[in-house]
């Protein structure tokens, strides 16, 4: 307690009396409200988070602050999205909720982006009538944000109502969303939802309390006050927020979920409109040893990840790529007749003629080949010499 006073730079008297009580206004003057044990926990674990989240706001601003000078001369930048992937632990709580959440729609971003990209790329080469399909996640973003019945609005609703508690929540998750198809009701406090990377329970415990964590506005008094700048910085940036309309992501009367979500959207916007590049990070065994490779967690990340998706995805279209020069000087010797002044677009269409390849196996584009799996393979087993 006398560190953290001294760290924030208050008396340690003042803190321990702020986290241990609070004053009510009557009309007969202030009474002071001894706080419960579990209040006062409550209080402290608040303040800590609080301070935590402030803290790493203000180091991510000021390093942000230093990098935009190129981006004010030039118009460009580049940002780096670093992501806890899917979680699922024995037992998942309200972290384990929101991240799986985060990533979800992080998911379909890049479900959509691939697919996008194989779509645009058949297009540009004048390939019409190639569909590529790709699994869209929306039904499990719909269990999360659909309105009024949904995972986040149910939860919200709770935090209003004075009788409801864990076991409760649990209890009105099921009744409403049981009919969902990415819902699993489960025994007592546990529910399930079908993710995109796999099935996970959830244990509502403390769903509710990690929900509000709400600041004690005396606690906000004492930062004002306090001798840290920023520890005081942040209290005075709380105090504005709490002028502000409700509709703000940082007020400090919407619940957490509620600004996650805010937040979460704001930042899918703005990669709308960016050009990503995916960097997926493989963990190759749990010991985190060199020279050790654990195929089944291994093919657990690269499902969860969607990359085996992206290359299912691939499979389904014309995943063998070639201009017309590389597939003639690679397969052109294979013609029984030859003339050398065949344009490489001719040789390529001979090669396929020759060999018999069904239309259905091979598109040709203004500057490629598209090839489906085996047809390569084919040519060359069945080539005569």
């Amino acid at each position: 307690l006398i560190n953290a006073a001294r760290l924030i730079g208050c008396e340690s008297h003042e803190l321990k009396e702020t986290l241990s009580a609070r004053r009510i206004q009557t009309e007969e003057g202030n009474i002071v409200e001894k706080f419960t044990m579990q209040q006062a926990i409550d209080a402290r674990d608040a303040l800590a988070k609080f301070i935590y989240a402030s803290l790493f706001d203000w180091l991510v601003e000021q390093i942000n602050n230093l990098l935009e000078v190129g981006k004010q001369h030039t118009g460009w930048s580049i940002s780096i999205l670093d992501i806890y992937g899917f979680e699922s632990f024995k037992k998942n709580s309200f972290e384990q909720f929101c991240i799986n959440y985060a990533n979800e729609r992080l998911q379909q971003h890049f479900n959509r982006h691939i697919f996008k990209l194989e779509q645009e790329e058949y297009e540009l080469d004048g390939i019409d009538g190639v569909k590529v399909d790709f699994a869209d996640n929306q039904e499990c973003l719909d269990l999360f944000e659909k309105k009024p019945i949904g995972l986040l609005s149910l939860l919200d609703e709770d935090l209003h109502s004075p009788d409801a508690n864990d076991a409760t929540l649990a209890n009105k998750l099921k009744q409403n969303l049981n009919g969902m198809a990415c819902f699993k009701g489960d025994k007592g406090r546990v529910f399930g939802v079908r993710h995109f990377a796999g099935e996970v329970l959830y244990d509502t415990n403390d769903f509710l309390k990690k929900n509000q964590d709400s600041l004690n506005p005396e606690l906000i008094e004492l930062l004002s006050s306090c001798n840290g700048q920023l520890p005081q910085l942040f209290a005075i940036k709380m105090l504005n927020q709490t002028l502000e309309p409700a509709t703000s992501l940082d007020s400090p009367n919407q619940s957490v979920s509620a600004k996650f979500k805010g937040k979460l959207f704001k930042l899918m916007q703005r990669l709308e409109k960016t050009k990503p590049h995916f960097i997926c990070c493989i963990k190759p065994n749990r010991k985190q040893l060199p020279g050790m490779y654990e195929e089944d967690l291994v093919s657990q990340q690269l499902r969860c990840s969607g990359v085996l998706e992206a290359v299912r995805m691939s499979r389904s279209g014309y995943p063998t790529r070639m201009t017309h020069q590389e597939f003639a000087d690679r397969y052109g010797f294979l013609l029984l007749e030859t003339n050398e002044s065949q344009d490489p677009l001719s040789i390529s269409v001979a090669v396929l003629k020759q060999f018999n390849m069904l239309p259905g196996m091979y598109q040709i584009g203004y500057t490629k080949l598209y090839l489906r799996i085996g047809l390569v393979s084919s040519i060359l087993s069945s080539r005569v010499f």
